[in-house]
């Protein structure tokens, strides 16, 4: 039989590399969360803008209203057929949303649609209370689009009284009982005003809040404008992108090796390749996962961020910090889950082991809203030195600042914590070479401390 060829180190570590990256990242799983999600997410994210609806659903039915005084039908059945006043309807939105989700995206959806929506509404006037029974009944019946009541106390300025009420059925959709709401309130509060003698145009304009204008001014001179909530959410979306590509990738990197170790299988592929090998190959591997997360995620973000037009909050440095210190990120968590891998032989026993380390990596979600608030702090400043928390504070600091990270810190901490970093891919070489063909009791931290230190 011709002898086998032999292969280099570097090409068994590649081969290794291309096994784990095949069996994880080549599966329907994978390929279906990791890649469709995200490619059918930036196809939503396109369609938006053809996906809500132009044109609210017609307005058509009768509606009967009860009032003595027999003026707030006709301003009602006017202000419902007036043309929409997108400015006004919203500032009613935005100082008196909806209390519900659902309301908040209905409302959204009609102040878009609202003008070619097709209104065909017949006005009742009632001034004899007893009118409403019969009104109900119609409601029951569905014949009637929506009934209500005013009575004299809350047409009077001078009280403060909540007497209107309205009734639909229960076909009748949110949208269209905002809408008849909305008129039949707006009418109270213009005849009340008119009974006042008040100028009503001057009333507005005195009960009108401005909204400053914020720009923010750099140390350059250049002014942008000022977005205070994506300012907080953006840096908080890095970090969390960061931690799940990181943590998806390293968590398989534990769970294989766990299952190669109980199954045997570790000891067939040691026949062929060195620990070392080994170990270099499956960081490596998982590491060509986790990237294919972090570039089809963070590429689907900055592609929610160019649809609207913000693409200016993330300039091209933190999409370079994003990189460093996912590299740095990887590197730690990697060597932490190898290293408990190869040293337990089921999750049970693995969690004791990572329970500590994963303390500290929790506190950049703990502290992120005062690490956001305050990224030159000395909070944020010591965490950002804390390994291996040390990545996900920094990209907190860096991408959340209005004031630049002094120099010297974000250059130490880069240096700080690959060194950190190559130093738990050491510590973790040295578990891995022992921990890998041990069977039984699972090792102590006081015993996976002398694997590591011990020759």
């Amino acid at each position: 039989m011709p002898e086998r060829p032999r292969q280099s180190y570097f090409g068994k570590i590649a081969l290794i590399a291309w096994r784990e990256f095949r069996h994880t990242a080549l599966t329907k799983g994978f390929i279906f969360g990791a890649i469709a999600v995200p490619v059918l997410m930036f196809g939503v994210i396109a369609l938006i803008p053809q996906l809500i609806s132009k044109q609210s659903p017609p307005l058509k039915g009768t509606i009967v209203v009860v009032d003595p005084s027999g003026a707030i039908t006709a301003r009602a059945q006017e202000i419902l057929a007036r043309p929409a006043d997108t400015g006004e309807a919203l500032r009613e939105f935005s100082e008196n949303p909806p209390a519900d989700t659902m309301g908040r995206i209905d409302a959204a959806s009609e102040l878009m649609g609202r003008d070619q929506q097709v209104i065909e509404v017949t006005w009742r006037s009632e001034k004899d209370a007893a009118a409403l029974e019969a009104a109900k009944s119609e409601l029951s019946k569905g014949t009637l689009l929506a009934a209500a009541t005013v009575t004299a106390d809350a047409l009077d300025p001078a009280k403060d009284a909540d007497g209107v009420e309205l009734f639909i059925p229960s076909s009748l959709s949110p949208k269209h009982v905002r809408q008849i709401s909305r008129a039949i309130a707006k009418a109270v509060e213009e005849e009340r005003v008119a009974r006042s003698g008040v100028d009503g145009a001057m009333l507005r304009r005195l009960a009108s809040r401005p909204e400053p204008r914020t720009t923010r001014v750099s140390p350059e001179g250049t002014e942008a404008k000022e977005q205070t909530e994506l300012r907080t959410i953006i840096p908080f979306a890095f970090m969390l992108l960061l931690w799940i590509c990181v943590f998806t990738s390293a968590n398989y990197l534990l769970t294989t090796t766990i299952e190669e170790k109980s199954n045997k299988v570790m000891e067939v592929l040691l026949a062929a390749a060195s620990p070392m090998q080994l170990l270099a190959g499956k960081i490596l591997g998982y590491s060509m996962v986790s990237a294919v997360m972090l570039v089809m995620y963070g590429g689907l973000g900055i592609a929610g961020l160019t649809t609207a037009a913000l693409t200016d909050l993330v300039p091209l440095e933190h999409i370079f910090y994003l990189v460093v210190f996912f590299l740095m990120a990887y590197l730690m968590v990697a060597s932490m889950m190898s290293a408990v891998g190869s040293a337990v032989s089921d999750l049970r026993e693995a969690q004791s082991l990572v329970g500590p380390v994963m303390m500290i990596l929790m506190v950049p979600l703990i502290l992120w809203a005062p690490i956001i608030d305050n990224p030159n702090g000395w909070l944020a400043t010591i965490a950002g030195f804390v390994p291996p928390a040390t990545p996900f504070v920094m990209i907190l600091r860096l991408t959340a600042s209005t004031e630049p990270i002094p120099l010297w810190q974000t250059a130490l901490s880069i240096v700080w914590g690959f060194a950190c970093a190559f130093g738990m891919l050491w510590i973790a070489a040295r578990i891995f070479r022992v921990g890998v063909l041990m069977q039984g009791k699972p090792p102590t931290p006081k015993e996976l401390l002398r694997w590591a230190l011990v020759r």
